[in-house]
Formats: C-alpha cells, sequence, structure tokens
C-alpha cells in the first residue's frame, strides 16, 4: 500500500484555548521557519465556526490545525501531498510531524498548551484509496500498532470507528502517561 493522506490528531489535556492566540504564532512560525523541511504559506482563521478546524496553518505538503471538532481540541496534523518512502515510514512520519508540531505548540509559553499522549486520532482522507472497512483496517492494524509501539512504548489497543460513509479512521489508545517529548525521543 503506497502512503496516501495520512491526518494524525493528539488532543490538549486544557479545557478552554483562546484561539485568536494561535494566529500571530502561525504566522511567526511561517517567518522564522520552525519546520524546516516544509514549506509554510498562509493562516486561515476558522475559530468563529463552531465544532470547526479552528486555527490552521496551511503549507504546500500539510496542513497543521488546532482542531476543535468533537469538543476534542487538540492538534491535527494532514498531509495533503505524497510522502517519499515506504507505508509504514509514510505513517511514522505522520506520527512524527504531529508530536513535532505539539511540541513546538507546548513551548509557546503564551498558548498554555499542553497535549496528552495516551490516546490519538488516526485518519486517511481518502475514501477511494482507503476505504472505512475491515480490509482497510487489517492493512493499517499492524502498521499502527508498529508505530504506536515505536512512539509510545506498546502498541496500544485500537478502534475503527465511523461508518462507511465515513473516511478511514481509527482511535488508538496508546496507555502512555509521557510527555510528547518523552515520544518523540522515544523513537
Amino acid at each position: 500500500m503506497k502512503p496516501t493522506k495520512f491526518q494524525v490528531k493528539l488532543y490538549t489535556s486544557a479545557g478552554e484555548i483562546e484561539l485568536e492566540k494561535l494566529v500571530p504564532v502561525f504566522h511567526r512560525w511561517i517567518r522564522e521557519k520552525r519546520i524546516p523541511d516544509e514549506l509554510l504559506i498562509d493562516v486561515a482563521d476558522y475559530a468563529h465556526v463552531p465544532q470547526g478546524p479552528g486555527v490552521v496553518l496551511i503549507g504546500h505538503q500539510s496542513d497543521y490545525y488546532l482542531d476543535v471538532a468533537d469538543d476534542r481540541p487538540g492538534l491535527l496534523y494532514s498531509r495533503k501531498r505524497g510522502f517519499e518512502g515506504d507505508f509504514q515510514a509514510g505513517i511514522e512520519d505522520a506520527f512524527r510531524r504531529a508530536l513535532r508540531a505539539c511540541q513546538l505548540l507546548e513551548s509557546e509559553a503564551d498558548l498554555g498548551l499542553d497535549f496528552a499522549t495516551d490516546e490519538m486520532l488516526f485518519r486517511v482522507q481518502d475514501r477511494l484509496a482507503a476505504p472505512n472497512d475491515d480490509v482497510t483496517y487489517d492493512v493499517y492494524r499492524g502498521p499502527l500498532e508498529k508505530a504506536t509501539g515505536a512512539f509510545f512504548g506498546s502498541s496500544g489497543s485500537l478502534e475503527r470507528i465511523g461508518s462507511a460513509r465515513d473516511p478511514f479512521a481509527v482511535r488508538i489508545v496508546t496507555g502512555a502517561n509521557g510527555s510528547v517529548g518523552d515520544a518523540l525521543a522515544r523513537y
């Protein structure tokens, strides 16, 4: 299977998030090239949309959302363009980029954000290549368990969520209680 449009979401431990504070932070990230191996282009503010995408750092290869969907705020990494590498490496790259963005956000003292590592969401935004069914789950289960083990120390528990009309999505309960930095150091 060829790596496709992967999304990884890690949830915040914080309650209410002041989304408007993110706009100047993301603009500074663009100027300072805080994510050095990506071309960051713009910032979109959707804070006015209830249960929406929040604030988005738009890039050429990927987008980074501080997403507030489902009353579960968190950082959502979304790869839009292809990945040069094998399937497993593509999943691990998506995990790493999401964790690294969370670490950068945690380092922004004015935001007061903290991200939990005990649960995450993995999604594929390509219903043609990855329909939300048991066959796709069987293909992704092993690589997701391997990536989860590499970053969090155990394969955790995986649960396919959503209906056949939804993008393929897996809720991953890692069982980890460490920090984002701990997960990145482990990998």
